[in-house]
C-alpha cells in the first residue's frame, strides 16, 4: 500500500476503506469509536491525534457503513499544526466497540507530509 499524502496547512479529507477477509466492506456505522495517533516513529513524539464515534459527524474521524467507511479530516488550522518539513510518519488507527472498549480493528497507516511554503 502506498503512503497517504498530507499537505501541511491545507484542509483535506482522506478516505480509507476497511474490508473483512472476504472482501466485504466492514460496517462501522454504529457502536464503534476510533482513535488515530500519528507519531514521528513507533515510540516518537505525537504529531496529531484524531478521534471519532459512530454517528457523530462533528469529530475528525467519520465512521460509515459503506466504502469509504473511514474518513480522516484535517481543517486548515489542524493541518497547520503538522510539521513543516518533508517527513514520513506513522499512525495507529484503533477501532473499538463502545460497549466493551475492546479493540476490534487495528490499522497501521503511513503518511508522507509535504511542507507548505510560508
Amino acid at each position: 500500500m502506498a503512503n497517504i499524502q498530507l499537505q501541511r496547512g491545507q484542509q483535506q479529507q482522506i478516505d480509507v476503506t476497511l474490508k473483512d477477509s472476504g472482501g466485504s466492506v466492514v460496517d462501522l456505522s454504529s457502536g464503534k469509536s476510533a482513535k488515530l495517533v500519528i507519531r514521528r516513529s513507533l515510540t516518537g513524539a505525537i504529531i496529531d491525534t484524531l478521534t471519532g464515534v459512530s454517528g457523530n459527524t462533528g469529530l475528525r474521524i467519520l465512521l460509515n457503513a459503506t466504502a469509504a467507511n473511514i474518513n480522516l479530516k484535517w481543517s486548515t488550522a489542524e493541518a497547520t499544526k503538522l510539521p513543516n518539513e518533508s517527513v514520513t510518519v506513522i499512525g495507529d488507527l484503533k477501532i473499538s466497540n463502545i460497549s466493551s472498549g475492546e479493540v476490534v480493528h487495528h490499522i497501521r497507516l503511513t503518511f508522507d507530509i509535504t511542507p507548505e511554503v510560508v
